[in-house]
């Protein structure tokens, strides 16, 4: 999509005219197909990210927090923090980890 009257934006024009829809993220593709999102099951994280995704349900905190209140070293409290952000179970924004509703 792009200014109509521009001729590098004829051909996104034209899908639009013909029925395209913008797509900005895999869910929208999911969503076009019916489709949800699998959850990861909680069976299926490693035990020091179940620990995590518990804590964090109480509250949101920083990975320092975490840490702390979790007396987790650095490299394995990362692991188990990415591991939980690609499951769709936690987000981190401004620094702070959520559990994911």
């Amino acid at each position: 999509m792009g200014e109509r009257t521009s001729s590098l934006s004829a051909g996104t024009n034209a899908l639009l005219r013909l029925g395209a829809v913008p797509v900005t993220s895999a869910a929208d593709v999911l969503e076009l197909f019916g489709l949800v999102p699998a959850q990861a099951a909680k069976a299926d994280l490693g035990t020091t990210a179940q620990a995590l995704l518990g804590l964090l349900g109480d509250g949101p905190l920083t990975a320092d927090e975490i840490a702390r209140v979790a007396e987790i070293e650095p490299a394995p409290l990362s692991a188990s923090l990415v591991e939980l952000e690609l499951a769709g179970r936690i987000t981190l924004e401004d620094g702070v980890y959520r559990a994911a509703v």
